[in-house]
């Protein structure tokens, strides 16, 4: 799903692959499994099992004649 779409760095950076620590308790069945983490928006850590879409968002969302993928031309 992350190679099929092209996505900047500044949101979402490769940080290389890491072990899944104990004390976090979302994924128990994860502990102690090395797996990619990523670098989301430049200040949130996550491991690939916790990327669920890459859907892309953009700051003018909100207005209601946008479909969601920028301002119309």
């Amino acid at each position: 799903m992350l190679r099929d779409n092209t996505i900047p760095e500044s949101e979402l950076m490769y940080l290389g692959d890491r072990v899944y620590p104990d004390d976090y308790q979302a994924h128990p069945e994860y502990h102690g499994v090395v797996m990619p983490w990523y670098l989301v928006g430049g200040e949130h850590e996550v491991p690939v099992c916790d990327i669920a879409s890459v859907d892309r968002v953009d700051d003018d969302d909100c207005v209601p004649e946008n479909d969601g993928w920028g301002p119309q031309s």
